[in-house]
């Protein structure tokens, strides 16, 4: 079964919907993070599988003194 993934945004805006194509949880996770990084006003991924959350990614914390 496939999982669908979130990714919440800031503000009201609609979240971004995915189906995850049938993956492993270790793979999925990993696919959802990728979709995380790739929307520069997410704030978090929440991964469904059906009506079970199965995980819920936020946004990693940027390094302290990390040049930008």
């Amino acid at each position: 079964m496939p999982f669908f993934c979130y990714i919440h945004r800031k503000g009201d805006r609609v979240p971004h919907f995915e189906v995850l194509p049938e993956l492993s949880a270790g793979a999925a996770q990993d696919r959802a993070a990728q979709l995380l990084a790739q929307r520069a006003d997410g704030v978090r991924a929440v991964v469904w599988d059906g009506d079970t959350l199965v995980f819920t990614l936020p946004r990693p914390e940027p390094v302290a003194g990390a040049a930008r």
